[in-house]
């Protein structure tokens, strides 16, 4: 606590006569005198008394006492507990305007009167000069003013111990302070005001994690347990870290409770923040950090849970793949990149968020991380949040109770979140989910408790949570149609799946699709054509994988037993080429194809086995070819 007390008792009057001794001119209390006079403060005090209507005193009490709750009963007990001594509790706001006064008798009460120590009045330096209540908000520290330390004369018989209460973020909220008749200093005062201003601290930190929590800060704890993790709290203190974790830091968990992040990691609370807001990854000392955000009811980070992950290098060679990882076909270097990551990731605990097209295999890739992940063993529930209007969402979603609506089931449903319990949930085109459910899903992520369609009871359901897009969600989210702290919750790890155009792999993938539509049909599997892999390569393939796969299906529904795949089984639009080779004989299917039979003619002079060969088709198709097109 800072204590300010006057050298010499001229020392006042010398500063405001103007005739201060150039010794005196470097002291503590003289340069903060100064600084009060700079603001307007006078030695002889306001000319009228400084303060607030009734009005504007109610309305700040109001804002203060919501804000800390337990503000009235702090300063009752204060004053309780230094009514032996005289002493006056108060309690201003953030700009110093008392709000709460209790307290004082006799000699002490008529100087807190006055000095103006009741409700209503403003105590900022730039009104009342340097005080404990306008110090420690100038100074952003618990002050102590011992008698004529004030610079207001009236004030000389006081000795006020003030201290700031600041909420989670490190943002003022309150000043709390005592003050009596400077006989009856005493230091154990200094620390019942530090310790009450303490408590109210906590008890704004524990009521911002009730705000964001059911169940409060030990549901969050409990989340964390078992995975190598740290628990940060703005404005940026570890509050909880693992023993993995602290092993991994090289320290004992004891000397890294209670300590600064950048002293532990060493990043910055801000630079967290930044990363966890952004995606960006955080590399320290062989270590990846996920940096999860926790807000609370104004949208604020409140809390990270930052999760520890060995840092693999780059140049290391490639893990082998879990086998589940094998049912995404392709040697597209794009997708083993995106498969090595999505493996690493599923050994952890983090939401997963997939940004992909549609049809390019975002729930095979989310069944893949189930698989591989400590939650196998669980359920894994799929559910498409655009493809229903939000009330059937809903009680889809989070169930209901039985009766709960017409045509509900006589036994209720537990919905998806109740039957994802210990497993994955995957959610996919959550960019199309309605804004009521997204607040529903948001506490659900926080804390594991749902309510069900027409009940008030609340149930509880773990699971990891796997989402995928094809929605640009930043752009929802600063057009206001997607929340911001939902968006965060959901973006723990953000994998994205290459489109059909962009893959290198299309003819590999097309063959693999054929084997296994075919070997479901219990049929041969038949070989593509050279012209139907250039078809294939040449494609934009708007829907992606699905309608490859479409296609392909169609191609054998038309091709002969065994007959190889030709540009005539595929369904008319993919048969139409694109770009250049559509520009003669009248471009599209039918002249490709009657190219591609001059050619092939052309090349085996005449020799139709060897045309046929050619061109990767059966001889009988080579004469309905050659029939077609007029050249028997």
């Amino acid at each position: 606590m800072l204590k300010l007390i006057e050298p010499e008792p001229q020392v006042w009057e010398r500063f405001v006569s103007g005739v201060v001794e150039a010794e005196e001119r470097s002291h503590s209390i003289l340069r903060r005198w100064s600084r009060a006079v700079a603001l307007g403060a006078k030695a002889a005090g306001p000319a009228h008394s400084e303060g607030v209507t009734d009005a504007e005193l109610r309305s700040r009490r109001e804002s203060l006492t919501e804000r800390c709750v337990d503000a009235v009963q702090l300063v009752s007990r204060l004053a309780t507990e230094t009514s032996a001594s005289a002493f006056r509790a108060v309690l201003s706001d953030a700009e110093g305007v008392v709000v709460l006064a209790r307290g004082g008798a006799g000699a002490s009460l008529h100087s807190a009167d006055t000095s103006r120590l009741v409700e209503g009045a403003s105590w900022a330096e730039s009104t009342r000069g340097t005080n404990a209540i306008g110090t420690a908000i100038a100074e952003g520290e618990p002050v102590a003013v011992v008698g004529r330390a004030h610079l207001e004369e009236r004030n000389h018989g006081l000795v006020c111990y003030a201290a700031p209460i600041r909420d989670p973020f490190g943002e003022l909220v309150a000043v709390l302070d005592v003050s009596g008749a400077v006989t009856q200093a005493d230091p154990l005062l200094e620390a019942l005001v530090l310790a009450s201003a303490h408590a109210a601290e906590q008890s704004l930190r524990l009521r911002s994690y009730e705000e964001m929590l059911m169940g409060g800060r030990r549901s969050l704890e409990a989340q964390l347990s078992g995975f190598p993790s740290l628990l940060v709290e703005a404005p940026g203190v570890v509050r909880q870290v693992s023993a993995d974790a602290a092993a991994r830091l090289g320290q004992s968990p004891s000397s890294v409770m209670g300590r600064p992040v950048e002293k532990v990691l060493p990043l910055s609370w801000t630079a967290l923040v930044e990363a966890a807001l952004s995606g960006k990854q955080c590399r320290v000392s062989g270590m990846r950090l996920h940096p999860v955000p926790h807000f609370d009811a104004r949208g604020r980070p409140l809390a990270l849970a930052v999760f520890l992950e060995r840092d693999v290098p780059r140049a290391r060679v490639a893990e082998p793949l879990p086998s589940s990882f094998d049912r995404l076909v392709g040697s597209d270097p794009v997708l083993q990149e995106t498969k090595q990551r999505a493996a690493r990731v599923a050994r952890s605990p983090l939401p997963v968020l997939l940004l992909a097209e549609t049809g390019t295999g975002k729930e095979l890739l989310a069944r893949a991380i189930h698989d591989a992940s400590g939650t196998a063993s669980g359920p894994f529930l799929a559910i498409n949040c655009g493809a229903m209007p939000a009330g059937l969402l809903e009680a889809e979603l989070f169930g209901y109770a039985p009766g709960a609506f017409t045509g509900a089931l006589a036994a209720g449903s537990k919905g998806k979140l109740g039957a994802a319990d210990g497993g994955t949930l995957f959610l996919d085109e959550i960019g199309e989910m309605p804004e009521q459910l997204q607040a529903l899903l948001l506490r659900v992520l926080d804390d594991g408790h749902y309510f069900r369609l027409g009940e008030t009871r609340p149930r509880e359901s773990r699971f990891r949570l796997i989402s995928a897009t094809c929605r640009d969600l930043p752009a929802l989210v600063e057009a206001g149609k997607f929340r911001r702290d939902l968006y965060y919750r959901i973006r723990g790890a953000v994998l994205s799946l290459p489109p059909l155009r962009r893959r290198t792999d299309k003819v590999e993938l097309s063959r693999a699709l054929v084997e296994n539509i075919a070997q479901a049909q219990r049929g041969e599997v038949p070989p593509l054509s050279p012209e139907t892999e250039r078809l294939i390569e040449a494609h934009s393939w708007p829907g992606n994988v699905r309608e490859l796969k479409s296609a392909l299906a169609h191609a054998l529904a038309l091709a002969d037993e065994g007959e190889p795949l030709a540009p005539e089984h595929l369904p008319g639009d993919v048969a139409e080429p694109s770009g250049a080779a559509a520009t003669n004989e009248g471009g599209g299917r039918k002249a490709a194809e009657a190219r591609a039979l001059k050619d092939a003619m052309a090349a085996a002079s005449g020799n139709l086995s060897e045309a046929a060969r050619r061109l990767g088709v059966a001889r009988s198709t080579l004469y309905r070819m050659l029939s077609r097109h007029g050249l028997a």
